[in-house]
């Protein structure tokens, strides 16, 4: 099979403009948030409505390829959308922004979907192996606020604001069934991996600026599973995951690449899906979505999208040695304001 990465690296889309408002980002231990330090600019990026648009004229321009379908509703009652493209029989799950001011998977989500939509011979033999299922901005409330929380003021119990809402990204423990599940968009996605049963997920985020031990700055961190319910052969596909995208990211040269220091909460989506038996990982992208590191970091994320359907494909993932993973760099230090370098 040709190698598609060099195309992904240079598609680009034009991107509509918005003019959501935004609000004091949140910020609470273990990551992932927007720092209060970043400049952050949101003329670039897709507001809901937008994005909707956006699926809906992918969906009828891809001549059947992309379709579009909802899995729920929001907790203010916008719906949920998952894509489908491919026809393969290994099911791949891609979601995105669950905190709703961490936009830049979103984005590259999107970018993806409409190149998969428009085909081609090489993307078309990778789609012949593989479904990929998407489902974008998965908190469209928290995105319209620019806060991290779903909108839930009256939420109450494990891992709600009071007045704010839920963190969506701690609510998709095996042991709490869709139906008893409190926060709706975490509910849909996990309706969606009991239906669909993806051997893979990828659950892409931000995190804030850190910086390696070269002193360079960490674009993207990325994880396993690490809770001990996690099945090692869940564990080590998603080892192996992580080294196709560690490969590929620093093999282009544009990102700096570590390990992302997880936690241990059955309910993370990361550790949550490794224990329902699939390959899971965590993408984190630096927190700085300033106009001069969008594009970078949108591209970042897009290359790990597209090389890792491609590793899935060819079964090259399949060959990584697991273990290699512990040799991934360690993130480094926080960057207290990276703006002022």
């Amino acid at each position: 099979m040709r190698r598609l990465i060099p195309v992904l690296l240079v598609v680009s889309l034009a991107v509509a403009t918005t003019a959501t408002a935004t609000a004091d980002p949140q910020t609470v231990p273990n990551g992932p948030w927007v720092q209060d330090s970043q400049q952050v600019s949101l003329e670039r990026l897709h507001s809901y409505d937008e994005m909707v648009k956006a699926l809906r004229q992918i969906e009828r321009q891809s001549n059947g390829r992309v379709s579009l379908e909802t899995v729920g509703r929001s907790n203010e009652g916008r719906d949920l959308y998952l894509a489908k493209v491919g026809t393969g029989p290994t099911r791949v799950l891609y979601i995105t922004q669950q905190h709703g001011n961490e936009p830049l998977g979103t984005e590259a989500a999107l970018q993806l979907l409409q190149r998969l939509g428009n085909g081609g011979a090489g993307w078309d033999a990778i789609l012949s192996k593989i479904t990929l299922l998407v489902i974008p901005k998965v908190n469209p409330d928290g995105s319209e606020r620019f806060q991290r929380e779903n909108h839930d003021p009256d939420c109450s119990g494990a891992f709600c604001t009071p007045g704010v809402g839920f963190d969506v990204n701690r609510w998709h423990d095996p042991a709490v069934a869709p139906e008893a599940n409190p926060v709706p968009e975490a509910a849909a996605v996990q309706r969606v991996a009991i239906r669909y049963q993806p051997k893979m997920v990828v659950d892409y985020h931000h995190q804030g600026s850190y910086r390696s031990a070269d002193g360079d700055l960490i674009t993207t961190s990325i994880f396993w599973p690490n809770h001990p319910d996690a099945p090692a052969s869940a564990v080590a596909l998603s080892r192996q995951m992580c080294l196709v995208i560690f490969d590929t990211l620093m093999h282009y040269g544009f990102a700096e690449v570590s390990q992302y220091p997880g936690t241990l909460p059955r309910g993370i989506a990361r550790n949550s899906y490794g224990i329902r038996g699939a390959g899971s990982v965590l993408v984190e992208l630096r927190g700085d979505i300033g106009q001069k590191s969008a594009g970078m970091l949108v591209r970042t994320a897009y290359a790990s999208m597209g090389a890792l359907l491609e590793s899935i494909a060819e079964g090259t993932v399949f060959t990584q040695d697991p273990a290699r993973a512990d040799t991934i760099p360690l993130r480094g230090d926080f960057v207290e304001n990276p703006h002022d370098e």
